[in-house]
This record gives C-alpha cells, structure tokens and sequence, in this order.
C-alpha cells in the first residue's frame, strides 16, 4: 500500500485537533494494517509531543532550519550619512540610529529580510542572509513510530515554509518506505502554513465545534480544502453542547452534505487524559469519548480503502 497521507484541520484553534491527533495515531500505531508516521506541523505551537513523548531511552534528532532572511549590518562600510533613516529605508521600522556611535540598528523582530536596506544603501552597508528560522525534531514515540515536528524560532515568519520543511524531512526518513499512513496534526486557521500543509494530502478531517465561531471557521477551512480538491470529512466535538445555535449548525450539514465522519459528546476524560499527557483512548478506554474516537477511526479507514 502507498503511504496515505491524512491531514487533522480546524478552522480555528481550541476545538480538539491535537487531541484528535494524538487518539488517532495511538489507534493506528496499534493497529497490524498500518505502520504510521506522526507529523506536528502546527510549528508555531507544537504540543504533540507532549502527548506523544519520546520513547524510553530515545534521544530526539535535531535538525536546524534557515528558511528565513535577515538584514544585517556592515559597520566597516558605513560613513555615518544616515540615510537610512532619513530616507526611510525600512517600510517595518526594523532601523533604528545609534546617537552615540551614529550607526543603524537593526531589530531582528522586525526585519522582514525585504532587501530594500541593501539595495538603497550607496555605502552597501547591509547585507541579506539566511538565519536560524527553527529546528525539525524527530524520534520514536511510545508506539515506536516516528513523531517528527517543527518548531518556528521567535521573530521567524516563513512558518509556511517550516511546514514544507517538515513534510520533506519525513519522505527523505529511513522509515517513509516502509510506512503506508502519515498523520498530520495541522496548525489552525487558513493561512501560509495550512496551505503548506494541505499539499500533497490524501484525506482530510476537519475537526470543528456547534458554536458560532466553530462554524464560521469550518466554513473558511473547507472552502480552502475545496479548492485543493481534497476528500474531506467532519468531526464533531462537543456534539451535545446544549445551544440555541445547534439548530442553525445542523442545518448547514444538512444543506452542504457533507459527511459526518463522527461526533464526540462533551465528556470529562478528555481534559483529565490531556493533564496526565496522554491520548484520551489510553488513559480512558471505555470513556464515552473514546469510544466515539474507536468509531471515527473505523470510519476513516472505511473511507481510506476508497482512495
């Protein structure tokens, strides 16, 4: 079987992707059909791993990434003209002067890597180069499958790129060949770094809650997922939350058509498995949500054997 690539997504963050995730890749990594591959590609919060930690006597790998430029500064090639700030080179306010020493200060926060600073300089006093934008973290985790994530250093702002990073780093894994299902615990919204990470996929579950905000957000990620053409499904959390708005929701689902791969009623096993970190369907196997989780699983199989 050629290795399945299934994406978790949510139109906004808080509604139980991760814990989505992490339930699934427990079923899967113990399940005889598939040998499965864990990516976290939420890189500006990673948090996977602590549900999904190394496993006993494993040492994580590590592997820096500089998918981001940043201005620097030349001090040798400088006469002190301050046209850099005179002349507003920097439309982010990354340059700052130095009174005492009458030289440019950069703010690597702000410094979008733009080039403006080299190309306006007439003293070719900045330079553009790659910088440390993050790490890719990989290791067995408890089930002895790989968990590989990335995670985006403070100031960075190709997070997008980070994604695509991690996706690569997983197919070039000595254990890529040999697997034949990758689970993919992406970042919430519908910005660069969902789109990074929506290419290439097999399947998708949108995971979303009967709210206002909830249905608002799973409107804007399907219409994304949509356009990638991609077969999709929807879980929803908290399916018993007692609402006004229950009525409004449903009526989009009945509208839309679209496939209900599950629901998980509210259920108190899921923020006491979250505090000992562990997958709801380890520390409470018979819990209400667990086994609503076990159905959604048999379910994305059923739809798995269709692709």
């Amino acid at each position: 079987m050629d290795n399945i690539v299934v994406g978790i997504v949510s139109g906004k963050g808080g509604v139980g992707k991760t814990t989505l995730t992490a339930s699934l890749a427990s079923l899967a990594s113990n399940d005889e059909e598939f040998t499965p591959i864990i990516l976290d590609c939420d890189v500006d919060a990673p948090n996977l791993a602590i549900i999904l930690p190394p496993n006993s006597g494993v040492d994580p790998q590590k592997k820096d990434t500089f998918t981001t430029i940043k201005a620097s500064f030349i001090s040798d090639k400088c006469v002190h003209c301050k046209k850099c700030i005179d002349d507003h080179f920097c439309e982010f306010n990354a340059l700052t002067w130095n009174e005492e020493k009458e030289v440019p200060i950069i703010d690597y926060l702000k410094c979008e890597g733009c080039s403006a600073c080299k190309v306006l300089c007439p003293e070719h006093a900045f330079e553009i180069h790659p910088v440390k934008s993050g790490e890719i973290i990989s290791y067995e985790n408890k089930y002895d499958s790989l968990l590989i994530y990335g995670k985006t250093q403070l100031g960075s702002t190709t997070s997008g790129k980070l994604v695509s990073e991690v996706k690569d780093f997983a197919k070039h894994s000595p254990k890529f060949n040999s697997s034949n299902l990758t689970i993919v615990d992406g970042p919430p919204g519908i910005g660069c770094p969902v789109i990074a990470m929506l290419s290439g996929l097999n399947y998708v579950i949108a995971i979303t809650e009967p709210t206002p905000s909830g249905l608002h957000d799973l409107v804007r990620i399907l219409e994304l997922v949509e356009q990638f053409k991609i077969p999709f499904s929807i879980v929803v959390n908290k399916a018993d939350l007692k609402s006004p708005f229950q009525k409004k929701f449903k009526k989009y689902i009945k509208d839309t058509r679209h496939k209900i791969l599950g629901n998980i009623d509210f259920d108190y096993a899921i923020p006491e498995a979250m505090s000992f970190a562990e997958p709801v369907v380890d520390y409470a196997p018979n819990s209400k949500a667990s086994i609503a989780i076990k159905k959604i699983y048999d379910n994305l199989k059923k739809q798995l054997n269709h692709i």
